[in-house]
């Protein structure tokens, strides 16, 4: 099964509804990888192409692999991003805070993590059986958002990811 070809026709939809960019990842040898996105009616200081590995710890879709996926998956990845051998407790602290915050809210966020300026809230897709989730992402400018807004826009993300989930044959966690 396709799943990225599945739960890609949600993306353009997703952006329409929000007017923010959106980006789809999938979990690569060296950590997320965006393989679509979808540029949004507001302009962003970056640009990203299918391909780009993205950081674990400063980005929202990083966030909510960490989450999702076991240590013995990440803990490699963190290690060779931040050239650490074993994961220092200051990096095992900061890796609990993002799990338990993206828990909590049901998405990951970042403000300024990788691009100042910059706002992303990442959701998992999971998947039936043993396939890793993929992460659908919004990515939004920091300029003007308030809590309600991004409270509106996680609560949208979340569905989407909820009704692509189910698509994909998953049936809950």
């Amino acid at each position: 099964m396709d799943e990225v070809a599945l739960v890609g026709e949600h993306l353009p939809e997703l952006r329409d509804r929000t007017t923010h960019a959106v980006n789809l990842s999938g979990w690569g040898d060296h950590g997320p990888v965006v393989v679509r996105w979808e540029y949004g009616a507001h302009a962003l200081p970056i640009t990203v192409r299918s391909g780009a590995t993205m950081p674990l710890l400063s980005s929202a879709m990083g966030g909510a692999f960490l989450t999702h996926l076991p240590e013995q998956l990440t803990d490699p990845v963190l290690r060779s991003q931040l050239e650490e051998g074993p994961l220092t407790e200051a990096t095992r602290t900061r890796v609990t805070e993002i799990r338990t915050e993206t828990r909590r809210e049901g998405v990951a966020a970042t403000v300024g993590g990788v691009i100042p300026g910059v706002t992303p809230l990442a959701a998992p897709v999971f998947t039936a059986g043993d396939s890793l989730p993929l992460v659908v992402t919004l990515v939004m400018p920091s300029r003007g958002l308030t809590d309600t807004t991004l409270t509106e826009l996680g609560e949208e993300l979340r569905e989407t990811a909820r009704t692509m989930s189910e698509q994909l044959g998953f049936s809950g966690r």
